[in-house]
């Protein structure tokens, strides 16, 4: 039997299971493998697990507190779901980071079915494949943030319109005979689409609003308005079924008008209220305040970066922001500009419903970089909302590699130029990384995240012992660039697209591998575990743990002690507007109150990031400051003198993430 006619043999039920199958090997060891194998690293992530933590143990479910003090920066959806994975297995990092995880894998089955719908079987399971092994994917869901519940909302808000869309051009087809292959079966396939799939573009919103606040509503109204203005309606129908095509013009309004003004919409609008509206209604009548703060300075002034509570992030330029896209969508970011065809089609108005509807995949991509390259403030990782649009044109563009050989000069030329770059980049990576100083690497991981960039901003200095593990890195990295680009581009030279893109999918799974070691390179500058243990193995209840500066830098203290933490001269920052209701006011101490605790009878730790001529350490008798240990970038003092000292200076082997003080 020829494979032609085993393919045909297999039935659409059994190749939905294949399909599921391969994401399935493709997800676990790119989104799941390792997401509780590193501990929180600050700034920001153990803050999130400390949230999740105390509203599962204190039951803040309505206001998110952080170390006992309100914290109203984001919606409560990431929390709330963080909370109860805590409540139901117990305190953990994967327990947290699980939720960044698994809206990752949730787009990604998106991804397949809208590739599927707009670019053919191959198209979608490809589209899914490169969303999943992308760089800034693997690295950013072994993050605990709200990102990838905004990238799981908006792709599912997508994929309700576009589900939609195809439903009613369906109804405006079902007695035409358009003659495009490609038409004929997706009209087959969509026979059985229901108009209430509107429902779930509604969902999505809703789900985006908890998630990230008003950009959970504004992207998705301005990717549809956008694509509705410029298409204009023109879906092609035939003329009494008689094989003579003509057009139906629509105006934007009156789209717009079809799209939304029906039965489903109704309902949809009922439902996105009955999830919205409740918590920002309880959250604003419990928190005096609360709409200037979440609102007016965290939603529209954050975006002008004219914040009235100033936080130290600091922004990347437009330009940094779309090259630092090149190196998150790495490697498939390399076949963006090729792949640009799938969503701007310069014929997509006298095309199919399918093919028109590929337009919205353009101008996905094209506002979310719009709306952020519009921003002065914007951070590296605020490219994920745009990584499954771009996913979805790779995707349609390697399969069109795969069934038409006519159309792979375009792709074929697009892989010489990344064999030529790559190479070059990697040899000089493999003759030069021997020369890297610490100076070079703070600059480079300055561009990467924005901690290195506050460093920098600070006057600090490079917080590692020495580079030489990343220098090796660097060398593992310029062998897989130059050995995988080329021999990937002659693969697909010579009519071997498939393997070619196995080849790139390798070259992503070794890249992987780097950015996984690297973050465990970084790890224990970062966690603040380490010392965490120590005071948990060290100190009794009654005495006072202080940290020195904004509690965010250090956020993993709460979730790994399970204790309130003091805070010295750290009201700026993410804690600012919680500190100014009177209930935890105590819990922050300036010079004066801080050096009475300290020459006071009740025993006091210090966690502090400074050294001790730029600490308040400075301001106090050296005859009653202690050190206990470094841990990574931390420093531990206390005011009494340790049974010993040695064993204080290690960290304790026991697990402390269920303890509770």
């Amino acid at each position: 039997m020829t494979i032609d006619k085993l393919l045909m043999t297999i039935t659409p039920v059994d190749r939905w299971w294949k399909e599921l199958g391969i994401l399935l090997v493709v997800c676990v060891p790119f989104i799941f493998w390792g997401i509780g194998s590193i501990s929180f690293l600050d700034p920001d992530e153990g803050m999130y697990g400390s949230i999740a933590r105390e509203m599962a143990t204190e039951g803040y479910w309505i206001t998110p507190h952080f170390n006992g003090i309100r914290y109203l920066e984001k919606p409560p959806l990431q929390f709330w779901l963080s909370a109860l994975t805590i409540a139901a297995f117990g305190p953990s990092e994967w327990g947290v980071r699980l939720w960044s995880a698994l809206p990752a894998f949730g787009a990604a089955l998106l991804i397949w079915r809208m590739g599927v719908c707009l670019y053919g079987r191959q198209g979608g399971i490809l589209a899914a494949i490169v969303f999943a092994t992308g760089m800034g994917v693997f690295r950013y869901v072994r993050v605990a943030a709200t990102d990838f519940l905004l990238v799981f909302s908006l792709t599912l808000a997508m994929y309700g319109f576009i589900k939609a869309a195809l439903s009613q051009s369906s109804t405006v087809n079902r007695q035409s005979s358009i003659g495009s292959s490609e038409w004929q079966i997706a009209s087959s396939q969509r026979s059985t689409v229901s108009p209430n799939f509107l429902i779930l573009f509604y969902l999505g919103i809703a789900l985006g609003v908890l998630s990230k606040g008003l950009i959970g509503l504004v992207f998705p109204l301005l990717i549809v308005g956008l694509f509705l203005l410029l298409g204009r309606g023109q879906w092609q129908m035939d003329s009494g079924g008689r094989g003579e095509q003509s057009s139906v013009h629509y105006s934007p309004v009156g789209n717009f008008y079809s799209f939304f003004v029906n039965r489903q919409s109704f309902l949809g609008f009922l439902l996105f209220l009955a999830i919205v509206l409740p918590w920002h209604i309880v959250a604003a009548l419990k928190n005096p305040g609360f709409f200037q703060f979440y609102i007016v300075d965290n939603q529209f002034l954050r975006f002008l970066n004219i914040r009235a509570f100033v936080e130290d992030d600091i922004p990347v330029t437009t330009f940094a922001f779309l090259a630092l896209t090149i190196v998150w969508f790495f490697p498939w970011s390399l076949f963006i500009p090729t792949a640009l065809s799938q969503g701007f089609s310069k014929q997509y108005l006298k095309q199919s419903p399918v093919q028109h509807l590929r337009l919205l995949v353009g101008v996905w991509a094209l506002v979310v970089f719009g709306f952020f390259s519009l921003s002065t403030s914007k951070l590296e990782h605020y490219f994920l909302p745009a990584i499954p649009p771009l996913s979805l044109m790779v995707g349609g563009l390697w399969s069109k590699a795969f069934i038409h050989p006519d159309s792979r000069v375009g792709l074929r030329w697009n892989l010489m130029a990344a064999a030529l770059g790559c190479s070059a980049v990697g040899i000089a990576l493999l003759v030069w990384s021997d020369r890297l100083t610490s100076q070079g690497l703070l600059s480079g991981l300055g561009h990467l995240n924005v901690y290195y960039r506050i460093l920098q901003d600070q006057g600090g200095v490079l917080p590692f012992t020495s580079v030489a593990p990343f220098v090796q890195l660097l060398k593992g990295l310029g062998a897989v660039l130059a050995i995988g680009w080329p021999l990937s581009y002659i693969l697909f030279h010579f009519s071997m697209p498939r393997a070619s893109f196995v080849t790139v999918l390798g070259i992503s799974g070794l890249v992987a591998v780097l950015v996984f070691n690297l973050v465990l390179l970084i790890e224990p500058y970062h966690s603040s575990r380490p010392v965490a243990e120590t005071l948990v193995s060290r100190s009794e209840p009654n005495d006072l743990v202080v940290h020195e500066g904004p509690l965010e830098y250090s956020g993993g203290l709460p979730f790994y002690t399970g204790r309130r933490i003091n805070i010295l001269n750290g009201r700026r920052g993410d804690l600012d507007f919680g500190s100014r209701y009177s209930e935890t006011r105590y819990l922050f101490l300036d010079n004066d109150k801080f050096v009475r605790a300290w020459e006071g009878d009740q025993r006091v730790f210090l966690v502090t990031r400074s050294e001790v001529q730029e600490s308040v350490l400075e301001k106090l008798p050296s005859k009653t400051v202690f050190p206990v240990g470094r841990y990574g970038s931390r420093l531990l003092y206390t005011n009494r003198r340790m049974a010993s000292n040695r064993a204080s200076m290690e960290s304790s082997q026991s697990s402390i993430v269920n303890s509770d003080q």
